[in-house]
């Protein structure tokens, strides 16, 4: 089916039942929407985009919130059955709650799923060249693989997602939503903003990552650690065993770029030297995680001390899984980053901790993909004046509060809560704040607390 660019079709919606793991349920109903692939055509082909809508228990005048899940490409309807079913809960008291699976992923048609995974050469030690060298092969054989099936991937990207979260309020019917926005969620809230802004009642953007901040900075990463490392210091669970994390970290990479060392995988028959970069990407891929955060110290030390369980446990799953989503790939690649902020990356990954090695391969497939970026009117900062609250964690090592407080320069009608302890997460203690935003109070708290500790280290 082709839609014209300014169309859009409801096929159908049904009663439904989200299920939580802990036998609560909210009912729901589903629904279907076709978009047109390129809005830049006059005609296009239809993407098919599931939905689903939780209806609010009690009219309170508030306009529909609208949830825009991370990734890009983390499954939003899912995360209504899970990590997000207390927050709906809570929202839908005073409003609909509506999300929906973004173009290219989970249960939109088509899915950019990948299907050749990345081929590493397990004989010798991954750097930072041979990586890219993989996943320039890998995206231009995903990019080969949908053109062949006339899906082109220049579609998918977050200026179209946009057009699709507006085409998602035409289908309810309804002329203004509330946002809800979380890490890439906050950047596709905040081009929404930029494109259809006189929609907006209300805005809640969490883990900010900015229209320029999609590739991240090395100097960033390094406060990041610096502040776990302060932490360490006088953590009770530590003992005092951890004086110096961060510096300890750094003579561990250096260790393991002079000796590389063998690890062996456990469900697949292989082996592989592992050296500097490919520690690098490991701690770079739990930038978010608290389980790994907590972890750090004794992952740290149990590598100086030559025990590599943990590190081929999480080396197999980085070198043998399906690889990156090939809507996060497009996606990412085309928010891009400016030239000012690429040459600083640049300027500061030599000398950085993790080099650059949590950006990549992203700023480096687009000519494999054929990708085209948004350019730098994308990029820009977004001024409005739609009441916006900003949420950001103290341990949030993917976006730091910096971003949010960048963001929000452009807000004047904006509040910031920072909370102590969290890290790239939406925390239940801001519920009560965020509910009462909505409803249209002003915040009354700019700093929350909720406890954190490392995991005790056992020498």
């Amino acid at each position: 089916m082709r839609l014209r660019n300014t169309d859009y079709r409801l096929v159908g919606q049904w009663p439904a039942r989200l299920v939580h793991a802990s036998g609560r349920h909210v009912d729901a109903e589903r629904g279907l929407l076709l978009v047109p692939s390129c809005r830049e055509c006059d005609e296009s082909s239809a993407i098919a985009l599931s939905f689903v809508r939780v209806p609010a228990r009690k009219d309170h005048g508030v306009a529909p919130l609208v949830v825009l899940a991370g990734g890009p490409g983390a499954p939003a309807i899912g995360s209504f059955e899970s990590g997000f079913f207390e927050h709906v809960e809570r929202f839908s008291a005073i409003c609909d709650v509506v999300t929906f699976d973004h173009r290219g992923a989970n249960s939109a048609l088509p899915d950019l799923d990948n299907p050749v995974k990345p081929r590493y050469d397990f004989d010798a030690v991954l750097t930072r060249e041979t990586f890219l060298d993989v996943h320039r092969v890998s995206a231009q054989e995903l990019a080969r693989y949908w053109r062949q099936r006339n899906v082109e991937p220049n579609d998918y990207n977050t200026i179209e997602s946009a057009h699709d979260v507006n085409d998602l309020r035409r289908a309810l019917g309804v002329p203004k939503v509330n946002l809800h926005g979380a890490s890439y969620g906050s950047h596709l809230g905040l081009t929404f903003l930029k494109h259809h802004g006189e929609h907006v009642d209300r805005a809640i953007l969490c883990i900010v990552e900015g229209l320029n901040d999609t590739h991240k900075l090395p100097a960033n990463t390094d406060r990041h650690f610096k502040h776990l490392g302060e932490l360490a210091q006088t953590d009770r669970n530590l003992n005092g065993q951890f004086p110096d994390l961060f510096g300890e970290i750094g003579e561990i990479l250096d260790t393991f770029e002079r000796k590389p060392q063998i690890v062996k995988f456990a469900n697949v028959d292989a082996r592989t030297p592992v050296g500097r970069f490919a520690v690098q990407l490991v701690l770079g891929n739990a930038l978010g995680s608290i389980r790994a955060i907590r972890e750090l110290p004794a992952f740290v030390r149990q590598l100086a001390n030559g025990d590599l369980t943990t590190l081929s446990r999480r080396i197999e799953r980085l070198l043998t899984g399906p690889g990156i989503h090939g809507m996060m790939l497009t996606m990412d690649y085309a928010s891009g980053a400016t030239a000012k902020r690429l040459r600083q990356i640049e300027a500061e990954r030599n000398t950085a901790l993790l080099d650059d090695s949590f950006n990549l391969p992203f700023p480096f497939v687009g000519d494999a993909l054929g990708v085209e970026d948004l350019g730098d009117d994308f990029r820009a900062p977004v001024r409005s004046d739609v009441p916006t609250l900003f949420c950001a964690g103290t341990l949030d090592g993917r976006t730091p509060i910096s971003n949010a407080q960048a963001a929000q320069r452009g807000f004047p009608n904006s509040h910031l809560i920072s909370v102590e302890g969290a890290t790239h997460e939406i925390p239940a203690l801001l519920l009560d704040s965020q509910v009462d935003f909505l409803c249209g109070s002003d915040p009354d708290v700019e700093r929350m607390s909720r406890p954190f500790a490392f995991n005790p280290y056992l020498a």
